[in-house]
Formats: structure tokens, sequence, C-alpha cells
């Protein structure tokens, strides 16, 4: 290497000249004044030999002498052909600018720029190269080079085609890139601010925000100085906090829905096989699939065990018998299928061959099971990773692979199960998913292509690629390395999640699914997410305004053994995996709705933080037996932090929630009505028949709910006792499932009460409604009872104890009663048999309450407003910019 400037005669004509597509190398310096002359003699033989324009060299407050003298005796040398710029040190993001806008104003007519530092230098010919790349690569707004390094040894070459996502997970673009002058002219420059490296990643980032990209050189523009120390392994000690710097700009890419759309668009995560043909659905988001065949598959996947750093194939191997795809979609589940697919190989505590799957009707609810053992019966479905895929192909012999599908299972294997409701069974005639996926690894195990997996391909290393089976990994960098929902955005289309513990249609499930239909009928694509392994019930409208229904079933969502809060207890379930898992099932959304999980509060903040509007939903608060309360609302006092608004199911519920700490500005009532529609032609043909009713026919009294202490069954034991004795003509009824164990139970009912059991579906509860005339609710608390409003807009007369909001439904005297709990059973008895005598009494009561009913979409109004207020906001833009105001200050 020379060590000062080499004298030629003049300059070749052609740098003289210039050109159209002339270009400049810029060098900031700030140190390496002995080596600094190495760089510039290397654009000096790139100049002399006419491919490149200009050498700008800008001295950054270097304080070695000798990096002057050199720069002077360059600069008499080379004239006009190098510019050298004097400054206070400012870093290198700072030099590099100055330079950049020195070469832009030097030459009208640049058309790009190289950017090499002091300490290394330009490759042989690197300047014809560039010219070339110039000229035959339009498209490309800048081109960035393989490594060969000097110093340490090492060859890497660079990722073929610039792929944003790979770009999102690490830097694979050089500082030292010829860049076309139309990214300069954009206004993109160098974070001056970032004086502890990554400044370059920032760079390129910034570059495509506005829609630049970059092409591969496919092969080096310069030599790399590689030593043990660097700016550059420095930058690395602080990697995490400059990660979180970039994320925090650039959170335009580094956003769920971003990165699962570019994860999409090259790189399907998984490949389904669904009964016998020879079609494959690639796909992430299931809603959104294309077609190969069996045979392109097979390709795919070998090429990438041969070159994984060039070559892509889906993570995940899926092979369903035939109709689980379509059975899974008739009931919403088909993407929390593939959620729960993947992350069950995510958190494997021991790695299985593969994973079998069974789906099955089920008479009570769709239900899931986490552990199916290893059933003598062949899966319907077969999910296997690539790693799997490999390890039985390489690994074993055509003999043990044609074992795959014998019972029970010979290999290593976990299972799991989903049973539907309404569901059809499947022909088990077809093909199970055992026996497709020994037939596809057998075709892998004789692929033609077998025989270039021993074959190295490039003779450098691949340093500088990243290995396409990341690509499924790069979206859960976002939720901190959880397993990411595969659902892509839908334009026009905001998607929202209701999280519930469990959906068993009680009152806050109706509640949820009302609110879901209002909000889908306003532009809404809502999402139902059970935080459990309970079943959940789909009655005969609840989901129908969801689009997607999903599990995440850990069973400690709900144990409630965990922290106490002023005498609530949170679930035990958070450990790191499934905080992130639930962050990456919900990093989707744009509004998420926490109805009663507790496991929600863990990660709210988190997912507020990035970006997602939360809004908790509070609906009733219990008491206790020694009459303290408890319960949700007093959990949400404790992570009020983390929501942008609280609703409540009524107005005594926010100005309780207001009294105990939340800001009047976070809460909105939500007032419930009732739990599930019911036209208004419907609800007056009701009228009408209670109209028609010979008014001397015996009295019809309904209890109607959980037979369960909160509900008052002591107190309305003693009041069907009573009243089977005082007024025996007085037909009694209870609808509702028990939670106190029968055999346990130290109450009874009268003989002739009609037990119903549990009544399900709008047409059941409307009929039951109609043939009633009195319902009663001797509760001990209660929230705003849906089973109050759904009764009233049936012209029922309803009889309460004075707890929760009762009052709000019921004007006593009204449009129904409202009794004191004191001594509540015998005011019962005497209210029921005065309406038995008073049947006109009975009858206005009855029609002022049928003309009170309130309607969902007037309850739900004013959320809709405040959410069309914050989506006209820059709320998650805005929040973002806050947070990295924050941070940039403190770099």
């Amino acid at each position: 290497m020379s060590r000062g400037p080499r004298v030629f005669s003049s300059v070749s004509a052609a740098a003289a000249q210039g050109g159209s597509r002339s270009i400049s190398v810029v060098i900031p310096i700030k140190g390496h004044p002995v080596l600094l002359d190495d760089a510039i003699a290397s654009v000096q033989r790139e100049i002399e030999a006419g491919t490149i324009q200009r050498l700008i060299a800008v001295n950054d407050g270097c304080s070695y002498a000798e990096t002057s003298e050199s720069l002077t005796a360059w600069q008499t040398l080379l004239g006009d052909s190098m510019q050298v710029l004097s400054c206070r040190n400012g870093g290198l993001s700072a030099a590099r600018n100055r330079g950049i806008d020195a070469a832009l104003k030097a030459d009208p007519q640049l058309e790009g720029i190289f950017l090499l530092d002091a300490d290394n230098i330009l490759a042989p010919g690197a300047g014809a190269t560039m010219r070339r790349l110039i000229e035959t690569q339009p498209q490309a707004d800048w081109f960035y080079p393989d490594f060969d390094f000097f110093g340490q040894a090492g060859h890497y070459i660079t990722d073929r085609r610039h792929e944003l996502l790979f770009h999102a997970q690490i830097n694979i673009c050089e500082a030292g890139s010829l860049i076309r002058r139309r990214v300069f002219e954009a206004g993109i420059r160098f974070d001056e601010g970032m004086r502890r490296g990554y400044e370059d990643w920032d760079f390129w980032l910034s570059a495509a925000k506005v829609g630049f990209r970059g092409q591969s050189a496919a092969q080096p523009l310069l030599l790399y100085r590689k030593r043990p120390v660097s700016m550059l392994s420095n930058s690395h000690d602080a990697d995490a906090e400059l990660r979180r710097y970039l994320e925090q700009k650039h959170n335009w890419l580094f956003n769920t829905p971003k990165l699962l759309e570019l994860e999409a668009a090259r790189f399907p995560r998984f490949a389904v096989v669904e009964g016998q043909g020879n079609t494959v659905r690639v796909q992430t988001d299931p809603g959104q699939s294309r077609e190969i065949t069996l045979q392109e598959l097979e390709r795919q996947i070998m090429a990438h065990f041969a070159e994984p750093f060039a070559n892509h194939a889906p993570a995940y191997l899926v092979f369903l018998r035939e109709g689980v795809s379509a059975r899974l979609l008739d009931h919403r589940l088909l993407h929390s299928f593939f959620w729960n697919a993947e992350r069950r190989w995510a958190r494997a505590e021991e790695r299985p061959q593969f994973d079998l799957f069974y789906l099955d009707p089920s008479s009570s609810g769709h239900r899931i099971s986490n552990d199916f053992d290893n059933p003598d019966r062949l899966a319907d479905g077969v999910v296997i990773d690539l790693t799997a895929v490999h390890d039985l192909v390489m690994g074993l012999d055509e003999d043990a692979l044609r074992c795959i599908d014998q019972l029970p299972s010979r290999f290593r294997v976990r299972s799991w199960a989903m049973a539907l409701e309404r569901m059809t069974r499947l022909d088990q005639k077809s093909a199970s998913g055992l026996e497709l996926l020994r037939s596809f690894i057998l075709q892998l195990s004789r692929s033609r292509f077998r025989a270039a997996l021993g074959q190295r391909w490039e003779w450098r290393e691949q340093g500088g690629a990243v290995d396409r089976g990341m690509a499924v990994q790069i979206p859960r960098k976002i939720s901190g390395g959880g397993v990411v929902f595969p659902l892509l955005k839908q334009p026009g289309k905001r998607d929202l999640a209701f999280v519930l513990p469990i959906f068993d249609f009680g009152g806050v499930e109706k509640v949820v699914a009302s609110m879901a239909r209002e909000l889908a009928q306003n532009g809404f694509r809502c999402h139902l997410v059970a935080v459990s392994d309970r079943p959940i019930h789909p009655d005969s409208w609840a989901l129908q305004a969801f689009a997607t229904v999903n599990w995440m079933p850990d069973p400690s969502a709900i144990d409630w053994t965990g922290t106490e809060f002023l005498g609530t207890a949170e679930p035990s379930w958070g450990n790191w995996h499934e905080k992130a898992d639930l962050m990456g099932l919900l990093s989707s959304m744009d509004v998420v709705i926490n109805a009663h999980s507790g496991a929600l509060h863990k990660v709210a903040d988190h997912l507020r933080r990035r970006g997602i509007t939360m809004i908790d939903h509070e609906h009733l608060l219990e008491r206790s037996a020694y009459g303290r309360s408890y319960g949700p609302p007093k959990l949400a006092l404790a992570y009020e932090y983390a929501y942008d608004l609280v609703l409540t199911c009524s107005e005594a519920l926010r100005v309780w929630m207001h009294g105990h700490g939340i800001p009047r500005e976070k809460l909105m009532a939500v007032v419930n009505a009732p739990g599930y529609p019911l036209s208004a032609g419907a609800a007056r043909k009701v009228m009408d028949e209670r109209a028609r009713r010979d008014p001397a026919a015996p009295l019809r009294v309904l209890f109607m709910g959980r037979l369960d202490p909160q509900k008052g069954v002591h107190r309305l034991a003693a009041i069907y006792h009573a009243l089977a004795l005082r007024a025996p003509q007085i037909s009694l009824t209870i609808a509702g499932g028990s939670v106190v164990d029968t055999a346990e139970a130290d109450f009874s009912f009268p003989r002739r009460t009609r037990m119903l059991g549990p009544v399900r579906g709008p047409e059941a509860l409307t009929r039951l409604l109609a043939d009633t005339d009195v319902m009663i609710l001797p509760s001990h608390y209660e929230g705003l009872p849906l089973s109050v409003l759904e009764a009233q807009r049936c012209g029922v007369v309803v009889l309460a104890t004075n707890v929760g909001a009762m009052d709000e439904a019921i004007q006593h005297g009204s449009t129904g009663f409202i009794l004191p709990e004191a001594g509540c059973e015998d005011s019962f008895v005497t209210m029921i048999a005065a309406l038995d005598k008073d049947r006109a009494l009975l009858t206005r009561i009855s029609e002022n309450a049928a003309r009170m009913a309130r309607d969902w979409s007037l309850t739900v109004a004013p959320l809709l407003a405040w959410l069309k207020r914050r989506e006209g906001e820059p709320a998650a833009e805005g929040r973002g910019k806050r947070q990295f105001d924050v941070f940039r200050s403190k770099m």
C-alpha cells in the first residue's frame, strides 16, 4: 500500500470532461492519517481511469497534523478533481452530509455518490463497475457491495435482492455503497444525532420510507479493512439501545401489519396440502393464499436446504384431511388454527417430529384440547416445520418413512384437537393428514434435487446475507418474540379485538356480541379472543359479527391465584413467552377492548405503546359474603394507565370508578341494552299476543339466570316456597344452569316448579319471555343485568333487589319494581300477589316497560364517535413521535 500520493502528469480527458453518468467519491476523515493515503490513492486510480469524476474529502476536525498535510499534498496533485472541506468535528453523519452537499453542488450533472471510509480502499476497477451499474440498472436507487476484508481475512456475500423485511432485521447494506443523486435530491441525509453507530442503517431505512430501493452490486466495490475493534464493533455493544432508537424513528416499518405484509408478499409462512391432489396453498394469512404444485413446493424446499441464504420455503407444512379448512372457516376458527399450530412449535419444550391435529363435532360449544395424547386413530391434520422435515428426509431411510402413518405413532409426536358445535363430520375415508405427510416426505426423499444438497454454490461466506428461514421470525420482534397472528390488513377496514377470559354466553359475552354487531356495521373488522382453554359457546347469532374467533388456550389465564390488588387476585399467567404471544396475537389490531381478561392487563401498556388504542370495559363489581367488593373493576384501577378509555355498563359503575381514581375524561358509560337482537316487528307481535291473553289466566313467574349465590338462589327458594303455599295457582319457572352442586345444595324448590335449564338462542328466549308475566331477581349484587332489559322489551314486569345499577333500568312503580334487600323475600311475595290480583296494574307496568326498550345502536354511538375522533387524530404516529423525541434526547 502506498504511503503518499503517487505522481502522475495529468488527469485523463474523460475524467476532466465528466459526463452524464459521472460519479463522485466522498471520504469523511477523523483519524487514520496514514491509512487515508491508501484510500485516496485507490480513488486516484479510478479518476485516472476516467470512471470517477471527483473526490470530496471532509476533514471532520481530525487532530492529527499529518491528516492536513496529506490532504494538502493530494489537493495539489489532483487539482480540480479533488475538493477538501475542513470543519469542526460534528460526527460521521455530519461529515458525510457536508461531503454529499458539496458533491451535488460541484457537479450539476452528477449521477451518483460513493461513500468511502478513510480506512478502506476502492476495489480495482470499482469505478468502471459503478458506471456500468448506473447505466444498466436504472430502476435501482443504490448499489451495495459484497465484502472482501483485509487485515482480518474474510469474504462475505450480501443479499442478491434487496428485501425490506430483512433490512428491518439487520443492516444488509454497507455504508460504502453507490447512491444515485435522486436519493439525495429527495432530502435523504444521515442522522447527525446518531454518533454511536447504525447511522448508515438509518439512512437506508429513511430512503426506503419514501420508496427508494437498493440492489446488490453482486461483487465488492471496496476492500474493507477489518480490525478486532472498530466503530462498528462498538456500535454492536450498544445494539439494543440503537435498535430501539431505529424502531421508534421508523415506526412506519417496525410495526406488525407492515412486517406481515412484507412477509406475505415474498415469504409465505405456511404451505397447506389438503386432500389428495397436486395443489398446495401457500400463505401467511389463510384468507389470502395462492396455489402452487406439489412439485414446485418440493423444488422450493430442496433449494432452501441447498442454499438457505438465497432460497425461501414456507416455514411450516400443514397436511389436512379434505374439508378441515372449510369447517374451520365456517366457524371462523381458521386463523386461530394456524396461529395455535405455529405457537405449539415455537413453545414446545421438546421438539416433536410432527404435531397431530384432530377435528370433531361437539354437542356443547366449541372446545379445544391442548393435549390429545397419541390415539389409535389417523389424525385429521399434521403440522411440521422445515427443520423437522429436513431431519426426517435426511436422517431416515424409506422403510422408516413409510411408517409415518402407522398407529399408534412410533414417532415423537404431540397432539391437540378442536370440537365444533353443529359441525358435520369429516369423511374418514378421505386421506388423513398422516397419509398426506407420508406421501410428501417420500417424494422429498426421492427428489431429483437431493444430490444438490451436498454442493457448495458460493465461495464467499454468507455473513452479509440472511437465511430466508428467518422471515417468519422478523414480525415477531415487535411483540418481543411473540408468535404473530397471521392477519393481513384490508383496505378501509380497522381491526378491533374483544378479549375475554371465557365466552360462555353470559352477560359480558352478550354485551360483547352486541357491541361487535354495531361496530361491524360501522366499518370495523371485529375479532373475538378467548384467553383460556374454556369452551366457546357460539349460540345462533353471537359470533356472526366476528371475522375471526380465536383461542389462546392457556389454563393459567383464569386460575386467579396471582398477586392481589385491593383484595382481587390476578391470574398467575404471565411468563415472558405467554406475554409475548398475547402481544403477537393482538399486535395487528387497531383497537383492543378488554372485557374482564386479567391476562390482557399484563400486556396492555406494551400494546398501547405500539400505537394500538386500548379500551377496558367493566361490567360488574362483585361482592363477597362479608359484603366486601372485589372483581375486575378493582384490577382495572391497577392498570388504568395502560388504557386510553374505560367503558362501563352503567352510569353507576362509571361514577364508582371515577370516585376510585380514574379521570373523568377516560370514562364512558356504554349503558347496557337487551342482550340479543329482536326486530321491532317481533317485539310488537309479543305485545299483541300479551294483550290478547285472558286476564284471568294464572300469573306466570320466571327466574332467569344462574343458580348461584350472587343471584340470590337461597332467596329464590324461599320466595317460590312461599308463593306455592300462598298462591298455588301461580306458575313458577326457573330457566338457567346451576353452578352449585345440587347434591350438596342446602335449598330446594317446590315440586311443581318448571326447571327448564339453560335457554339459549333468540327464538327460545323470546318465546320464554312472551310466556312470562313477572320476572324476579333477588340478587345480592348486579351490574346492569341484560335479562332485565330483555324481559322489559317483551313486556315482562321485573321485580329486583335494589343492587348495582338496577335503578337505571327500572323506574319503580312505572316500568317495574325495585325492592329493598332487607327482608326482600316477603316483599317479593307480597308484590307478586298484588300483581296477581291487580291485572290492570300489571298491564300498565308491562306496556310502560316495553316502550322504554333500549337499542344498541344508540348505546354504542358515543363510543363510535370517540373512535372516529381518535382515528382522525395522528394518535399512534404522534405518540410514537413523542416517544422518539424523548429517546433521541437521551442518545
